[in-house]
């Protein structure tokens, strides 16, 4: 990645970088407290690095689907961030990145397509918006997921300190991951949320990354119970949310999505995969997540 693809956005409060690549999040910076809310990476966990999620949430069974009588092979979490995005417009407090479908795409996603990101700051609030335009004469079939990977902890305080605070309890249990499916018949005896709270304890997450389905919550908050350091995102409609970290790591994944990856007993079908947006064609797709940072 050439530096010169990075840009900057800046209120009074926040600072946040993004890059052409991918459209990803980079930094959000606290100009007061001067802390870094986004982990800021490691040689052997690059996956983990936000990005934005399309046309797939997370892994496919054996990395494949069967669409138009023909099979199409996918890495996991789609291809957006293999692509550069071109700058639509740019000012000092947002920027707008747009990609459309190439002869790339079309060999892995066989739709015409386009979609436009913007990220906008004001005081300390950033705003991620997504417009998604079917430009194709038949209906197009995807998922969409955002997954910003945020510093655990913000400060002095320690990992099992921190916890995502729900804004409705969630009664449902969380879904695992087994060999990166979803184990959809697994949930029921395996709530994790108490009060509102997932703690990021080795016992909540000595199963890798919890998947919620179905969330009631619009909103959802990396918190610690030290100090008032948190990010609290505006999730709209959501259906899905995947969290993930491990016992003693300096990070944790907070994956929204309209979307979800496959489930153990897929039968690879693209139309009766979980969680797809069905666009008509010449339709546009909207949405956007706030994160308020404190």
């Amino acid at each position: 990645m050439n530096k010169d693809q990075i840009y900057h956005l800046e209120s009074e409060f926040i600072r946040v970088s993004v890059t052409k690549q991918g459209a990803g999040l980079l930094s959000i910076f606290d100009l007061e407290s001067y802390v870094e809310y986004l982990w800021q990476g490691h040689p052997t966990l690059n996956p983990w690095k936000p990005q934005l999620i399309f046309p797939i949430v997370g892994k496919l069974k054996d990395d494949q689907y069967w669409l138009g009588r023909k099979y199409y092979h996918m890495q996991k979490d789609g291809f957006l961030k293999d692509f550069q995005f071109e700058v639509k417009n740019q000012r000092k407090d947002r920027i707008t990145f747009v990609h459309t479908n190439n002869q790339d795409t079309e060999l892995i996603f066989p739709f015409r397509y386009s979609i436009e990101v913007t990220y906008m700051v004001y005081g300390p609030k950033l705003t991620v918006s997504f417009v998604i335009k079917n430009l194709d004469k038949k209906e197009m079939f995807f998922s969409l997921g955002f997954a910003p990977t945020f510093n655990v902890p913000l400060g002095p305080e320690g990992h099992e300190d921190c916890f995502i605070e729900f804004s409705t309890e969630e009664e449902r249990g969380a879904y695992f991951l087994e060999n990166d499916l979803v184990n959809f018949h697994d949930a029921d005896n395996k709530k994790v949320v108490q009060d509102c709270r997932v703690f990021f304890s080795q016992e909540n997450f000595r199963g890798g990354e919890m998947v919620f389905k179905d969330i009631k919550s619009k909103s959802v908050a990396l918190k610690n119970i030290l100090n008032e350091k948190s990010v609290n995102i505006d999730l709209g409609n959501i259906p899905y949310l995947s969290i993930w970290t491990y016992p003693g790591a300096n990070f944790v994944r907070i994956a929204p999505a309209f979307g979800v990856t496959d489930a153990l007993d897929s039968n690879n079908d693209f139309y009766t995969k979980e969680g797809l947006i069905d666009l008509e064609q010449e339709k546009t797709f909207k949405h956007e997540f706030v994160f308020h940072i404190r």
